[in-house]
């Protein structure tokens, strides 16, 4: 008995010393591989043509769009997954005032890092703090239009989202004290 007691007590060492690490890293991985899926695609199957189609036509529905009008401000909640609290997945909870964004990004039961940045017409513009070590990495978060909802003259608008992320919609009590501890840290 005291030989299972000294493993368990050692793999539990070891998951405590070891779960920031492979947390930040598997949350690096994972929100690079949402904004450049493509790396894990065969460059064979990706046509340069067609990405080129896709990014003229992007900027050409967004470029006369102010920063403010492509994400309204109000406070948001993101994740991979499109259902909240799924391990291994991760999210996002912020804050859009004025084009300007605040929150933080987590996976669910382990820790999470906040972040601050600005909307532009094709992307959310970040710095991400990491909570342990207090460093500032930059980031950025493609956006997508989504399914229109209304014209101006000839021209669809469509509200806008985060690509590789599903939009949730209610934020938690937690998504929330994450969000309030993150906006207290920046300002």
């Amino acid at each position: 008995m005291a030989g299972l007691v000294s493993s368990a007590s050692l793999v539990r060492n070891f998951a405590q010393r070891f779960e920031k690490p492979f947390t930040g890293l598997f949350l690096t991985a994972g929100l690079f591989v949402t904004v450049h899926p493509d790396v894990l695609l065969d460059s064979k199957l990706v046509s340069d043509h067609t990405q080129q189609l896709s990014i003229a036509s992007f900027q050409s529905a967004t470029s006369d769009v102010a920063a403010d009008d492509i994400i309204a401000d109000g406070v948001y909640l993101y994740g991979q997954a499109s259902e909240p609290d799924q391990i291994g997945s991760t999210y996002l909870i912020f804050e859009v005032d004025q084009g300007q964004v605040v929150g933080a990004f987590y996976m669910p039961y382990s820790s999470f890092d906040c972040f601050y940045g600005n909307v532009y017409t094709d992307r959310l513009a970040l710095t991400v703090i990491d909570s342990y070590e207090r460093t500032y990495h930059p980031y950025a978060i493609a956006l997508e239009p989504q399914d229109a909802v209304a014209m101006v003259g000839n021209d669809p608008i469509a509200p806008m989202g985060l690509e590789g992320f599903h939009q949730l919609t209610e934020p938690s009590g937690n998504d929330l004290r994450l969000l309030s501890i993150c906006q207290s840290d920046v300002q």
